[in-house]
């Protein structure tokens, strides 16, 4: 990364910045195109609004335009609790509006009528895939607007709706800003529409098919698959000055990750005995070469893990990864959600174990005679699992502050929950905040918890990472736990939580093995 030498006074930050941020802040009001990728936990919100201000303070810009996932809206926005609330200087005059179904505002800084104001809009993907919401925002753009696209993995599918909404706003906006913390979620294809929408003249690949002609080995049904990637280089060295990626232990004195502990829980042997048999009829299947695609495969095998969890049924068929809208299935009270890629529900779930429920409710009751305010994250992949854990564990604790996190919930249920998390409003008492990977993690400062558990579990690398670093970022004071709950078969028996655990360990990402690795990884077991 390269930079032009940008003087900056830092006294008006009411928290002064660490060095690696001074080094961001300088860097984006250097660039009028940046991608800032550090590792998650470091400050990317931070030196976000820091040089935003400075841009303002300086007649640079007048507005800036917040595209985050709907999850994290509230993040940015919150003024309580939000990174606005936090970092906005004293000096500046402010305006933080939530563009949504309900537009919401408040004011921020110096009452002077004679002052410029500083305007923030914060949205969502899924929200401006609407042509008549998108325009809105349109006409409010302009030469002096900001665009940051919080998680731009979330424009990685440059054929996505939203995606071709955030090219049209950069295409009104002056500067760009990328935040990301796991740029590449699955392959450098990922780099494509997050690089030509930071700037063209980046990639000088106006088409995928360029892209891919450069970088890609194509091969796979009708050579539609990329088998190999090459000359990535070339690639770095494109992006290079224009990116920032600095990781947590380089830049930050934190306490530390404890290695995972990992509990095993044997299966009921009936629960037993319908998993050898789904697992051979699915290795069966996934050998007979009638499987259309990888993604068919891993959805397949998605009701492995939950029947592992204690359910069977209704997760049946793929989505594809372009898809626009949310499935009927998801409980949601508007397009603020992005189904998860890889399932969607099409029967009823039936109940069929709750082994791992059994071994947290009583691995919780121990912990609570050690400590009276523990408190603990749990994350599950499954959301009847999750609905059954928040069920059972507000029935055997009454005492204890039981929160979730999930899609579609209600606004004041959500915001309680961060609430129980933050380390300024965390009860005093005791807490279990259980949440699904894919709406729960992203985004989230929960340092008010320093132990972890995973009860199910999701293929996705990325979503593994950012649930992690969700209690492990500045403002945690304690050493961090993490506990793995794997079931195994009543001998001990492996099954496809071992699996999806060691590739963890390994930092694969089960969402892209190919049919043959699952087949051998499944004889294996």
């Amino acid at each position: 990364m390269t930079t032009n030498v940008i003087d900056v006074d830092y006294a008006s930050c009411r928290h002064v910045p660490f060095a690696h941020q001074r080094e961001g802040i300088e860097a984006i009001v250097a660039n009028p195109f940046f991608a800032l990728f550090d590792d998650m936990g470091i400050g990317k919100s931070k030196q976000t609004i820091d040089a935003a201000q400075v841009l303002f303070h300086r007649g640079i810009i007048d507005k800036v335009l917040v595209i985050a996932p709907a999850v994290i809206r509230s993040v940015w926005f919150d003024q309580e609790l939000g990174e606005l609330a936090k970092h906005l200087w004293t000096s500046t005059k402010a305006t933080v509006s939530e563009y949504h179904a309900r537009t919401r505002s408040w004011n921020w800084g110096p009452q002077d009528v004679t002052m410029r104001r500083m305007e923030w809009v914060i949205t969502n993907y899924d929200f401006i895939r609407s042509s008549g919401r998108l325009d809105r925002l349109l006409v409010a753009a302009n030469r002096r607007t900001l665009l940051v696209l919080d998680e731009s993995s979330s424009i990685k599918n440059w054929t996505a709706q939203q995606t071709k909404a955030c090219l049209k706003l950069r295409r009104k906006c002056g500067r760009v800003l990328l935040l990301n913390g796991t740029p590449i979620a699955n392959n450098p294809g990922d780099l494509f529409s997050q690089g030509n929408i930071m700037d063209p003249s980046i990639l000088e690949c106006p088409s995928l098919i360029q892209f891919r002609s450069r970088y890609a080995i194509m091969g796979g049904f009708e050579n539609r698959q990329v088998v190999k990637w090459f000359n990535l280089e070339d690639l770095q060295q494109r992006f290079a000055p224009y990116i920032l990626r600095r990781l947590k232990d380089d830049c930050l004195d934190l306490p530390p990750k404890m290695p995972p502990v990992t509990y095993a829980v044997p299966m009921s042997s009936a629960s037993w005995k319908l998993y050898k048999e789904m697992r051979n009829d699915m290795v069966a299947w996934l050998s007979s070469g009638t499987v259309a695609t990888a993604q068919q495969a891993t959805t397949k095998i998605l009701r492995l893990g939950q029947l592992t969890s204690g359910f069977l049924g209704g997760v049946e068929q793929a989505l594809p990864e372009d898809l626009d809208q949310p499935p009927l299935w998801l409980e949601d009270d508007g397009p603020t959600l992005v189904a998860p890629s890889s399932f969607v529900a099409t029967g009823p779930v039936a109940e069929v174990g709750r082994d791992k429920l059994d071994f947290f409710l009583h691995w919780f009751a121990a912990r609570l005679e050690e400590d009276s305010a523990f408190k603990v994250i749990v994350w599950t992949r499954f959301r009847p699992e999750l609905e059954r854990l928040l069920r059972e564990a507000q029935e055997r604790f009454p005492s204890t502050t039981v929160v979730g996190l999930y899609g579609g919930q209600k606004k004041d249920e959500r915001e309680a929950a961060l609430r129980a998390v933050d380390p300024r409003t965390t009860p005093s008492g005791s807490l279990i905040a259980a949440g699904t990977l894919g709406t729960g993690a992203k985004g989230l400062n929960m340092t008010a918890v320093y132990h972890m558990m995973d009860l199910s579990f999701d293929f996705s690398l990325e979503k593994f990472l950012q649930s992690r670093d969700r209690v492990h970022r500045p403002g945690q004071t304690r050493p961090v736990n993490y506990y793995e709950v794997i079931a195994t078969g009543p001998d001990g028996q492996k099954t496809i939580d071992h699996l999806t655990v060691r590739a963890r360990h390994t930092k694969e990402d089960l969402a892209l093995w190919t049919t043959s690795a699952w087949v051998r990884a499944l004889r294996q077991e």
